[in-house]
């Protein structure tokens, strides 16, 4: 069956219609009556609704296509920039310094406790859980929420390299003895190629280090007058020395040399220690 101009119209619902589609309709309308004023030309109505169906779709495409984007984060209807801005303004409101004494800075979630207490003290705090033992100290807290909590050590040296001195041997330099340390064998490559560079400590001492993992240094310490081979070096996190003084820092690398701050860690001790001719004693 076929329909002229004012059967399409009249015949179509456009309740069930957008408004775009009305739109081309009423285009598509005004054309038809002008080609009927010409020639009666009746359209096939099937033909029609394809036609202007298809405009619709081409005409919403162009539309939604220039539409902005919805953000699709867990801060709604903000834009990236001020998602960023919001979330860093909310962790700034929540970080709070918990405790600022002589020895310790500690900041973490403002809705946090903590306190530093000698071993016998901890159960006089049942509430609290232990966070960290850092040498002779316990440090326990209560509402703790573990990603935002930082715990520094201050670094107060009451020991220098100047302190203990020692002269540096010109001599002539004696070879490893593997003998006097029989372990140190596996490591004979790293310790003679070490032993090739002189003396690096303690005035009259060769310290070798190697890795032994992550964090970890083992070593040895070689006397180059007599060649003899000394155990009992280890550290996770480096040290510190010099070929004229027996003062050894270790752990040197949980040392911020800025702000003078230890971010403690269990294995993150910075000790002072003197090398005796044997062994390593602390004194800091």
């Amino acid at each position: 069956m076929i329909f002229d101009v004012n059967d399409i119209v009249r015949k179509l619902s456009f309740k069930k219609l957008r408004k775009i589609e009305l739109i081309h309709y009423f285009s598509a309308t005004i054309t038809f009556k002008r080609n009927k004023t010409h020639q009666g030309v009746l359209f096939n109505c099937c033909a029609a609704y394809e036609m202007i169906r298809t405009l619709t779709y081409l005409s919403c495409f162009l539309i939604m296509s220039c539409q902005p984007k919805k953000n699709d984060s867990v801060y709604g209807e903000l834009d990236n920039s001020d998602s960023l801005t919001t979330k860093i303004r909310l962790e700034k409101n929540q970080i709070d310094t918990l405790l600022n004494t002589e020895d310790y800075l500690i900041i973490g979630d403002k809705r946090a406790k903590v306190k530093i207490v000698d071993n016998n003290e901890v159960e006089d705090f049942p509430t609290f859980k232990i966070l960290l033992e850092y040498k002779n100290d316990v440090i326990i807290g209560e509402n703790i929420v573990y990603d935002k909590l930082k715990i520094y050590k201050k670094y107060h040296p009451q020991t220098t390299f100047k302190d203990y001195p020692s002269e540096v041997y010109k001599g002539k330099l004696a070879e490893p003895d593997f003998s006097t340390e029989p372990d140190a064998k596996h490591f004979r490559t790293r310790i003679n190629n070490e032993c090739a560079n002189g003396i690096n400590f303690a005035g009259q001492y060769t310290l070798v280090i190697w890795g032994c993992g992550s964090p970890c240094q083992s070593g040895v310490v070689v006397n180059r007058k007599t060649g003899e081979i000394f155990g009992g070096y280890g550290t996770s996190l480096g040290s510190e020395f010099k070929k004229d003084s027996k003062m050894i820092i270790r752990n040197i690398g949980a040392l911020d040399t800025s702000t003078k701050l230890i971010e403690v860690c269990a294995y993150c001790e910075v000790n002072h220690e003197i090398w005796t001719g044997t062994e390593f004693e602390e004194v800091q």
